[in-house]
């Protein structure tokens, strides 16, 4: 039975009726609140052919084609009332009835509005859909891939085929990505798609064929041998594998400053988003990390590439962009199974510093040296900090915190000040994130900690099955080499007012001589202090830390990242074969057995 779509949406005022009749496609809006009577009617109306400049041998077929167009509304064998307001008529499963012919009623199916592929596509890198759905989600959608099978030399262009050029196709694939290989080279690849929800799957089906033919990819990648190491996922809930990369935003990549000054050794295709984004995906699910933490995450790659294909790997995926407009920020992903989401407390610094008592004394200092505070509050960094709860493992959470500190090498002082906001506003949410949920005050880490070290549980509180345990764990691009005030502030717990880094600014009026900064966290890098993190034609060093809480977390394995000599074949970063100016930091933690 052909079927008549309904679309009903709450926060709006009209429905949308679709079918097919006679060949041609039918739609209509109507008012929720109008009658079913006068949207029959309609229907009826817009059925009717004209009659006018008819031919007098058609005259007899049309007069056929009009006698019968009388519609009615059926819903478990009885004729819906026609007095009946659309809003509460139409229900799925019902049944229009046109003359002799019936619709089966679907209201708010899964539904696909738009399906393409990426222009670029390469042989072992996975090809992302673009979809846009209604009613319907990614990963209750049936995927079919095929390619051409009667593919040629003159095929193989940037010309989409058409159904004459293209008549053999091959299945291929299934899910939502496909991975070319090296024999799909040359190749079209048509993808059909059956929207879906946790309820149903659509009999109706959309496709779509590439524009262009499947090109060889690059060759070896440095990151192909470290995904010799992250094979298998984690095993168990007890360990889980970090992720922390600033995979550098489109916008700072595609302008002609960075062409033909800051990374002038990349050819400009590998520099395009649309190149550079299959290595990223091809690399970042090579991990198979259960956190991953990026910097310079662009909103659209986040919105149309990372986010649907991580929501389908069983990923939780959270975008913080930075202040103002800028198109660009924090992305912290979580996998589901080990992870939940409890709260998200995501800050823009230079608001937070002015409006937050956590942040008190430190803006008192701050206050006193205006051209200080006006630097500070002229940068726009942000803190994506989110809480998550550690899967069947009772009151055993992780503070995840994933930032981009200010980037000039002359500031060190400014991301000392950054650093210190981040610290007082994660002090601030655990405290108050144990307060709230159970009831009591605790004033600091050292205090929960002291508490876990020297009590069981059950002498805690006999009214609590045990103490939570809250784990901090520090991601990101802090432009700070190993030895800067920062990195020791990080790693010791304390910077003095004497410490180089606050003279460091050849502006003698940011020069903050009295202020000391601490913590009570015990952190420390959980990658070490490779010698570099960024590779450029300008810099090599070290900038990206993975700060792991030392009370709860250990070590189980580090990932090695490439040599200088793999990285120096194609000159510097980013190349046809790394797609971003920073390497990838991955580790695997463990929950200490103790704790």
């Amino acid at each position: 039975m052909p079927m008549a779509v309904v679309r009903s949406v709450e926060e709006e005022e009209d429905i949308t009726i679709s079918f097919s009749y006679g060949g041609k496609q039918r739609k209509m809006q109507r008012s929720k609140g109008e009658i079913l009577y006068k949207a029959l009617t309609r229907i009826e109306l817009s059925l009717k052919k004209k009659t006018k400049h008819v031919r007098k041998d058609e005259s007899c077929k049309e007069s056929a084609d009009n006698e019968d167009k009388r519609a009615t509304l059926w819903y478990k064998g009885e004729q819906v009332c026609p007095s009946l307001a659309n809003h509460h008529a139409w229900k799925d499963g019902s049944t229009l009835k046109i003359g002799s012919q019936s619709f089966r009623v679907q209201v708010n199916p899964p539904s696909i509005l738009s399906l393409t592929l990426p222009d670029n596509i390469m042989s072992d890198f996975p090809v992302m859909p673009s979809l846009n759905l209604e009613f319907a989600d990614k990963q209750y959608c049936v995927y079919t891939w095929y390619k051409s099978t009667n593919h040629s030399e003159e095929q193989a262009s940037s010309v989409p085929p058409t159904a004459c050029e293209v008549l053999n196709w091959e299945k291929v694939g299934s899910e939502f990505l496909y991975t070319p290989s090296i024999v799909d080279v040359g190749c079209f690849l048509k993808l059909t798609c059956a929207a879906g929800n946790e309820s149903r799957v659509s009999e109706l089906t959309s496709d779509v064929t590439s524009s262009v033919t499947v090109a060889a990819g690059p060759g070896y990648c440095p990151f192909d041998a470290r995904h010799m190491y992250t094979k298998k996922p984690t095993a168990d809930n007890h360990t889980f594998r970090v992720v922390s990369y600033n995979i550098l935003a489109d916008t700072y990549s595609k302008d002609e400053f960075a062409q033909t000054m800051l990374f002038p050794y990349c050819p400009p295709y590998a520099l395009d988003i649309s190149y550079r984004q299959q290595l990223l995906l091809k690399e970042i699910l090579g991990y198979r990390a259960d956190v991953i933490c990026l910097q310079e995450c662009g909103s659209k790659l986040f919105k149309h590439n990372l986010r649907p294909a991580l929501e389908t790997m069983g990923f939780e995926c959270l975008l913080k962009c930075k202040g103002g407009e800028v198109p660009e920020g924090e992305a912290t992903f979580f996998r589901k199974s080990k992870f939940s989401l409890v709260s998200q407390h995501d800050i823009i610094l230079n608001e937070a510093v002015l409006v937050d008592p956590a942040h008190e004394v430190l803006l008192d200092h701050v206050t006193a040296m205006p051209i200080l505070l006006q630097t500070l509050q002229k940068r726009n960094t942000i803190v994506q900090l989110s809480i998550l709860k550690v899967t069947n493992i009772e009151n055993q959470y992780l503070c995840v915190a994933n930032t981009h500190l200010y980037f000039k090498p002359s500031y060190p002082h400014i991301r000392l000040l950054q650093g210190s906001i981040i610290l007082n506003h994660a002090r601030k949410v655990i405290s108050q994130f144990f307060s709230g949920a159970f009831g009591t005050s605790i004033n600091s880490l050292g205090n929960v900690k002291d508490g876990i070290d020297n009590v069981s549980c059950h002498e805690m509180n006999d009214t609590m099955n045990c103490q939570p345990l809250v784990a901090f764990l520090l991601c990101g691009d802090f432009n700070s080499s190993p030895r800067s005030g920062l990195v020791e502030l990080l790693t010791s717990g304390h910077i003095a007012a004497t410490h180089r880094d606050w003279v460091f600014c050849e502006d003698k009026e940011e020069h903050c001589t009295t202020l000391s900064l601490s913590h009570d966290f015990s952190l420390f890098s959980a990658c070490g202090f490779p010698p570099f993190t960024n590779y450029t034609g300008g810099f090599k060093g070290t900038l990206d830390y993975i700060f792991a809480d030392k009370n709860y977390l250990e070590v189980e394995s580090v990932i090695p990242l490439p040599s200088e000599d793999e990285l120096s074949l194609h000159l510097a970063l980013p190349s046809v074969v790394l797609p971003s100016d920073h390497l990838a930091l991955v580790c695997d933690l463990r929950w200490k057995q103790k704790l």
